[in-house]
């Protein structure tokens, strides 16, 4: 059953409804709230309790519905406050005008708005602040008569106070921070806090100034001498008597009102959201208890500054306010929208009643007329009530992006993208750097600039704390060997100073994106060689003559690519660093190996090639040594080996033989490995009696295959087949040609120097137990000679002790480079030996200089027994590749090398009669 409530309760509880809910956030002048003003000529009133004034029963019922959820829900209130004033209603007519404000009336006004902004800074109330309110009354309540300096001074020294937090400057919460701060920077705060706080406390900084530039900038009271601090003074407890009354009224209600339009302002990304109007119920007001002062000064206010403010004031009392009329005169308005026209027109005429939206309100009771003349006594009238029609007000919580947990939402959702941000750059970065572990910390992890992501190449220079400069896969257990023994040197290099730290740089053309281990296999084993020889330089006793080894791996691409790049790297590095004497690495004769071999000339570095072969690489530039023989070498070992054999008319496999040879090379222009080495065995097997025709394949897959081309081979039954062309991916392919087409009776097959990078890669290798074939190879492993060298033997028990996987038959790789790689950086250290023990500097020029020394000719006595055969320039500076450096002719049958058949051609000393010399 519906509650019966006073008439009139249902009329100002719709319109209250239809307000009370914040319209936009644009803060338009139409939506300015009235002040809704009840009339209730009787007024009724609760007990009054605790010594606290009686609360008017209808702004306690407004209260109540303002509660949905009851005293013990609290959290679903909708934000108001509700302040009962004493019952002062004195007697008199109504005004015909707005009267004087009187003094006293102005203590009331505090009063009033002293309770009523501490009940809006409650929660409940909306947690309102009121800094410029508190700033005013806080002057109100100050005395500045007495202390040191000027009034002026004094204001500004009592603010600083009270903005530190304390009566004297030590006592406050910044003096006690100050107190924690380290010497020098309590010596800068004692500048800097009141330099802020005077700035700050000067009003004149936008912003910063806050409350204080309100104060400054406000039209009710001059501020005289364009000074906030007088200003202050007018408003203290001294002064603020003898400013007009009405002015400051006018002061404090619009510091009341600035406040609340402060915290309902449009964009809160802050502050609470404000879905409803600050509600604030005060009654029973009159002339005498500041009432019809604090309805009289919000119009005004709003009349003189023309600015929205969102306080929604519901007052009650006996007669109109603020001129006390009585409610029949009152203009009431059938709607909230009527009010609005209204406003609207008598604003232009600054009308306080233009604000006001009146209410009448039936008494509980009406007294008994007065007794006349044959008249009986009227009994009283009961209150006129009428049944409740609920208004569902409720606490509005706003749209979600708006609501507290939406603020956390909001928060953590920037916080999500800004660190997803963050980690997604710090992730590109990181591969734009080629990090190792696919993150960098940005702005507090150094960057790796000497290596960076190109087309999808990692390319650079490291000493092997970025893995992925080289393909892990392959080269991981080799790079982390490197950085060990680079991290040693740099330990050695500071116990033992007198002795020379050279760097030799290992250049590769690899990258990532092979689906084989085993592609790299050759590049690996270079790699590990430079190890090797890094540990025995390590494990050498400290001579002044003996170079400590540093290695730095670099990158150029695929196919050197990038060498421009790289070159320039390499060049500034060196510019800096004289320690990088050389160039070693290099795995392929190409035309683009031999533009990377010119641009690092161009910089000053010279390279020692462990792998090259073709004949035109030292004409390539001055400042390129190899340690490999060259292809005319190779083809004449081969001519001549063949030459041997063919003498019974049968292959080295008992098969017929007859004198003609077929030479399968690459139409790759651009290989000069291929097209010249099938130049140079033609050449030496016509020499020898031999004819034969060149045949090309295509590894791009624009004409015949690798792998046509072995079936074609098999034409070629009894006759020489040569393959002249890249060991790995290639003669895999021309290998299984033959598998599919002649596996029983395949032709004789010898292939070039660069097949044993196929050998190498035992998992593919192994697989092949149906086509035996030759190779020919620039240096071997124990395990392909029945008697190995000593120099071997040492070497390949070292690099077993570095790296765990050549001790198994998969992991051992039979290609040689890994000992042709050590000659070639133990060419570098003897050079920078014989340097150093001529007391001659140390750098890429001189050791340029010093390689070439490295012979016996006309009794230098400078050449040595290298791992892979006796290295000797022959004193000649165009030569500058080892004289009758050995070349081995491999068998390969069922899976894997045969040791026993394995014929090396060196010097002639060492070497069968029918082996050519140089």
């Amino acid at each position: 059953m519906a509650e019966q409530v006073p008439v009139g309760f249902n009329r100002l509880a719709t319109f209250l409804f239809q307000v009370y809910r914040r319209g936009s956030f644009r803060h338009e002048s139409d939506e300015s709230q009235p002040v809704f003003a009840c009339v209730q000529d009787e007024l009724d009133l609760e007990p009054a309790r605790d010594e606290q004034p009686a609360v008017p029963v209808v702004l306690r019922m407004l209260s109540d519905r303002l509660l949905p959820g009851g005293a013990k829900s609290r959290e679903l209130q909708v934000p108001h406050c509700l302040v009962s004033l004493e019952d002062t209603s004195a007697p008199g007519g109504a005004d015909d005008e707005l009267q004087p404000v009187e003094r006293p009336e102005v203590e009331k006004l505090v009063e009033v708005l002293d309770r009523a902004t501490a009940g809006l800074a409650d929660n409940r109330g909306g947690g309102y602040q009121f800094p410029r309110y508190d700033l005013v009354r806080w002057l109100k309540d100050e005395s500045f008569k007495e202390g040191r300096g000027t009034p002026r001074a004094r204001v500004r020294r009592a603010l600083y106070r009270r903005a530190v937090g304390g009566a004297n400057d030590g006592d406050g919460i910044w003096g006690r921070i100050q107190g924690q701060l380290p010497g020098w920077l309590q010596v800068l705060t004692l500048w800097l806090l009141p330099a802020f706080f005077w700035l700050r406390h000067s009003g004149r900084v936008p912003v910063l100034s806050g409350q204080y530039r309100w104060l400054r900038n406000q039209a009710y009271v001059a501020r005289g001498d364009d000074n906030l601090f007088e200003l202050a003074n007018r408003f203290s407890a001294d002064q603020y008597k003898d400013q007009d009354a009405e002015r400051y009224a006018g002061v404090l209600v619009n510091a009341f009102l600035e406040d609340l339009r402060a915290g309902f302002r449009a964009v809160e990304w802050i502050h609470k959201h404000r879905a409803t109007h600050p509600i604030l119920l005060v009654g029973p007001i009159s002339r005498t208890n500041g009432g019809y002062l604090l309805v009289r000064m919000v119009a005004e206010v709003r009349n003189d500054t023309l600015r929205f403010d969102p306080l929604l004031l519901v007052t009650i009392s006996r007669k109109v306010p603020p001129l006390a009329d009585e409610p029949g005169k009152a203009k009431v308005d059938k709607s909230v929208a009527d009010w609005r026209k209204r406003h609207l027109e008598e604003s232009l005429r600054r009308l306080v009643g233009a604000w006001l939206l009146v209410f009448p309100i039936a008494g509980r009771t009406i007294p008994a007329q007065s007794r006349g003349v044959g008249r009986r006594d009227v009994p009283a009238v009961p209150q006129k009530v009428q049944e409740e029609k609920p208004q569902p007000f409720v606490r509005v919580q706003g749209p979600l992006w708006r609501r507290r947990s939406g603020g956390w939402l909001i928060i953590g959702t920037v916080l999500a993208v800004l660190a997803a941000t963050y980690a997604g750059f710090g992730v590109l970065d990181d591969r734009r750097h080629c990090g190792g572990d696919g993150f960098r910390w940005l702005f507090f992890e150094a960057v790796d600039e000497s290596v960076a992501r190109v087309d999808g190449d990692c390319v650079g220079v490291t000493d092997g704390t970025n893995a992925l400069l080289y393909p892990t896969q392959s080269f991981g257990p080799v790079g982390d060997k490197i950085l060990e023994q680079n991290r040693q040197t740099v330990e050695l290099s500071k116990r033992e100073p007198e002795r020379p730290v050279i760097t030799l740089v290992f250049m590769t053309s690899a990258n990532d994106r092979s689906l084989s281990a085993g592609v790299f296999t050759a590049e690996r084993e270079q790699l590990a060689g430079l190890a090797v020889a890094q540990a025995v330089q390590l494990g050498k006793p400290a001579q002044r003559y003996e170079p400590i080894l540093r290695v730095l791996i670099a990158n150029a691409g695929p196919q050197f690519r990038h060498a421009d790049r790289v070159a320039q790297q390499l060049g500034t590095l060196a510019a800096k660093d004289p320690s990088i004497v050389a160039v070693v690495g290099l795995v392929e004769s190409r035309e683009s190996t031999q533009a990377m071999i010119r641009k690092l000339a161009a910089v000053g570095l010279p390279t020692v090639a462990a792998t090259l072969t073709a004949d035109q690489m030292v004409d390539v530039s001055r400042m390129y040594v190899q340690i490999s023989p060259q292809n005319r070498r190779e083809a004449a070992v081969a001519a001549a080996y063949v030459q041997n054999e063919i003498k019974d008319k049968k292959d080295p496999f008992g098969r017929p033989l007859t004198r003609k040879l077929t030479v399968y090379k690459s139409d790759d222009p651009a290989d000069t490995y291929s097209q010249n080495l099938a130049k140079d065995v033609l050449q030496e097997f016509q020499a020898a009696g031999i004819p034969g025709q060149a045949v090309s394949f295509s590894p791009q897959g624009t004409g015949m295959n690798a792998a046509q081309a072995g079936q074609d081979a098999c034409d070629h039954r009894g006759e020489i087949v040569f393959f002249a062309g890249r060991g790995q991916v290639d003669f895999q392919a021309f290998v299984g040609g033959l598998q599919d087409r002649c596996r029983t009776r395949p032709p004789y097959l010898i292939g070039g120097d660069d097949v044993t990078k196929y050998v190498a890669d035992r998992s593919t290798s192994g697989l092949n137990q149906s086509i035996p074939f030759q190779y020919l190879a620039l240096s071997l492993a124990p395990d392909l000679l029945e008697n190995a060298t000593s120099e071997s033997a040492d070497f390949y028990a070292q690099l077993e002790e570095l790296f765990q996987y050549e001790k198994s038959d998969r992991g051992r790789s039979l290609d040689g480079h890994a000992a042709l790689s050590f000659d070639a950086a133990y060419a570098v250290v003897l050079a920078t030996s014989f340097l150093r023990r001529d007391s001659i500097a140390v750098n890429g020029g001189t050791v340029w200089s010093a390689l070439q020394s490295i012979t016996d000719a006309d009794g230098a006595k400078r050449g040595y027994q290298g791992v892979t055969g006796r290295i000797d320039f022959g004193g000649r500076v165009n030569h500058r590749v080892p004289v009758d450096k050995p070349v081995a002719i491999v068998t390969f049958q069922r899976g894997e090398p045969v040791p026993k058949a394995t014929i090396v051609c060196g010097p002639r000393s060492e070497s069968p009669a029918w082996c050519p010399a140089d």
